[in-house]
Formats: C-alpha cells, structure tokens, sequence
C-alpha cells in the first residue's frame, strides 16, 4: 500500500512593492489660502493658492474640482494631483506654486484639498 504525501497548503501570494512613493506622498504641500473676491468688476472669483516642495525640480502639480461634489454645498472639494518628471533630475529641493481659480458666485465657506484632507478657510473680500 503506498503513503500519500502529505497536502501541501496553499500559498498565500506575497504583495510586492516597487519601493517607490505614490508621486502624491513624494511632496509636503502648505501655506494655503482660499480667497473669495466679490470686488465689482465682477464676476466672483476664487482663489485657492499653496506651496509644495519636492525633492528635485520637474514635478507637476495640479487642483481640479472634485467629482462629485460632496452633500454640503458650502465646502469645495478640490483634488490634487502631482505628476512626476519624466527624466533624470538633479538632487535640489525645489517648490512649486499651486493655484485654482474659478469664477462662481456660490458663497464658500471651507476649501478641502484631496487626499491630503486639508481644510482652508475661505476668506470673503467686498
């Protein structure tokens, strides 16, 4: 009578990284405003500015409205997004100007920024 070998167990699949950082996490983001300007001429046009610094010169960094909006129609939600350079860089800390600007009359009171989670708080200008 022959023996039957032992069951092998399963393998659990072993999740492997690159070693890199999402182009969002590579930057430190800061020094937001969000400025509301209802000053005639019109139309009303707001401001959201910042800074982020980054370790090599050649990073993109963008704010888009969020898709969709969220349920309080007080609070912008804004994404950002951060492209990488394409090629090889010197190793200099670098900061890069962010803005958004959008005409609308709609009366913010709270910009957040995605996937930091930042909130600023809207300043009205008369």
């Amino acid at each position: 009578m022959k023996k039957k070998a032992p069951k092998k167990s399963p393998k659990k699949a072993i999740k492997k990284t690159s070693g890199k950082k999402s182009a969002s996490s590579v930057g430190k983001c800061g020094k937001w405003k969000a400025i509301h300007d209802f000053m005639p001429p019109g139309p009303a046009r707001l401001s959201v500015t910042g800074v982020c610094t980054f370790p090599t010169p050649g990073f993109k960094v963008t704010l888009k409205r969020h898709v969709p909006q969220g349920i309080n129609p007080a609070i912008l939600l804004l994404d950002k997004t951060v492209k990488r350079p394409t090629g090889i860089e010197p190793q200099i800390v670098t900061q890069v100007a962010v803005k958004f600007e959008a005409r609308t009359n709609t009366r913010y009171t709270t910009v957040s920024i995605l996937p930091d989670g930042v909130q600023i708080k809207v300043q009205n200008v008369h």
